[in-house]
C-alpha cells in the first residue's frame, strides 16, 4: 500500500520520534512511504525573511506536497496534528479528499489551542492515533476509532550505554530537549544548588540554545552544555548518568504531554528523576525505573539516591530498558501502526 506521511518540521520531536522511525520498517514490510515535512517546521520562521514570508514559504511548500501526493495517490494519509499551526483546515480537507483513508496523530494537547479545529478534524478523519490515555480520553468525545500508541524510541538506534569504566569521574545528571522546555529546570535548580554542596557531579544540559539558562540560578553547579544537533543526540546521552525532566505542575498542556525525555533516558539504560505529572506518573509509579520529584526535597533526596547508588542507577537502567523493549520502542508498535495505516 502507499502511506503519505504529512508531518510538522523535520527537527519537531513527534515529527522525529512519531513519524520519521517507521518509514523504513513499513517499507521493508512492502509499503510505500512519502514523508511531506513542513519547511520552515510549522512552529518555526526563518529570522532573515521575517514571519509573514516564512508563512508564505510554508504555503508553497505545502502546496507542493499536496501536488505531489495526488500523483503519489496514497491509500491513507497520516496526518501529524495539522497542516499548519493555525485554525485553517482547507489543505487538511484537501488533503482528506484525495486518499482513501485518512489517519490523524495526535500527541499533544493542541485542542487547548485550537478546540474547534481538533474537533473537525477529529470527526473528519477515519481513524485517530493518541500517544497516552489522556489524550484517549478526550479523542473519545468525538471519535470511537483510537489506538494508543506511545512516543518510541528505535532499539536499533537507541543501544544501552557502555557501563562507567571509571569510578572515579563524577557521575553526570543530563537533560536534554527544546529550548521552550529548558525554562523547566528551575523546578529542580534549588535541589541542584544544594546537592553540589555536598556532592560532585556535572550537569549537562543539551539543547538548542543555551539562552535559556542565564534565567536559572544554577549558582555553584558544574554546568556543562553541549548544541544539540540529532547526529549526536545519542552520544550526549550516553554522557548521562542520570536523565532530568522537570515539569510545571500549574499547566494543563502538561497533563497530556509524551514522556519522550523519560523514554530516551530509559532506552539507553539510566534512571531518571521526573516530574509525575501525565504519562510520568504511570511510568514512575513502583519506582522501578527512576524516582517521581514534586517538591525540593524529594529532587534532592532522590537525585543524592541515584549519585551515591552506582549499583541502583544500573539495576533502574535495565529496568528501564526492559519497559522500553516492551511498550516504548518501533519494533513493539509497528503491528499496530501498520494495522492502523492499512485500516
Amino acid at each position: 500500500m502507499r502511506f503519505g506521511f504529512v508531518t510538522l518540521g523535520a527537527n519537531v520531536p513527534s515529527t522525529r520520534f512519531r513519524f520519521y522511525p517507521y518509514e523504513n520498517p513499513l517499507t521493508k514490510r512492502g509499503h510505500r512511504c512519502r514523508i511531506w515535512t513542513s519547511y520552515p517546521s510549522v512552529y518555526d520562521s526563518i529570522p532573515a525573511i521575517g514571519w509573514r514570508l516564512s508563512y508564505q514559504l510554508k504555503r508553497a511548500n505545502r502546496l507542493l506536497q499536496y501536488a505531489q501526493a495526488r500523483s503519489f495517490r496514497p491509500d491513507t494519509i497520516y496526518l501529524e496534528r495539522g497542516v499548519f499551526h493555525d485554525q485553517s483546515l482547507w489543505l487538511d480537507r484537501w488533503l482528506r479528499n484525495i486518499s482513501r483513508r485518512f489517519v490523524l496523530d495526535v500527541d499533544d494537547a493542541i485542542f487547548l489551542q485550537f478546540p474547534d479545529k481538533t474537533r473537525q478534524l477529529i470527526q473528519l478523519s477515519d481513524h485517530i492515533v493518541v500517544s497516552n490515555q489522556g489524550l484517549y480520553e478526550y479523542v473519545s468525545q468525538y471519535h470511537s476509532n483510537i489506538t494508543e500508541i506511545p512516543t518510541c524510541v528505535s532499539l536499533e538506534r537507541y543501544r544501552l550505554k557502555a557501563p562507567r569504566t571509571n569510578a572515579s569521574s563524577k557521575p553526570v545528571i543530563g537533560w536534554m530537549g527544546t529550548p521552550s522546555n529548558l525554562p523547566f529546570l528551575v523546578h529542580c535548580a534549588a535541589a541542584l544548588r544544594r546537592l553540589a554542596k555536598e556532592i560532585p557531579f556535572t550537569l549537562l544540559v543539551v539543547s538548542n540554545t543555551s539562552e535559556p539558562l542565564k534565567q536559572i540560578d544554577l549558582q555553584g553547579v558544574d554546568v556543562r552544555f553541549e548544541l544539540w544537533s540529532p547526529q549526536i543526540e545519542i552520544q550526549r546521552l550516553h554522557e548521562m548518568d542520570i536523565g532530568l525532566m522537570p515539569l510545571p505542575a500549574d499547566q494543563d498542556w502538561m497533563r497530556y504531554k509524551a514522556a519522550t525525555k523519560l523514554v530516551q533516558y530509559m532506552s539507553i539504560g539510566i534512571p531518571a528523576v521526573a516530574s509525575p505529572i501525565g504519562v510520568n506518573a504511570t511510568i514512575l509509579q513502583d519506582n522501578s525505573v527512576g524516582f517521581a520529584a514534586s517538591q525540593d526535597d524529594q529532587w534532592f533526596e532522590s537525585l543524592r539516591t541515584l549519585l551515591l547508588d552506582a549499583d541502583l542507577r544500573q539495576r533502574m537502567g535495565r529496568a528501564g530498558r526492559a519497559l522500553v523493549e516492551s511498550k516504548f520502542c518501533i519494533e513493539a508498535n509497528i503491528d499496530r501502526l501498520e494495522t492502523v495505516l492499512k485500516g
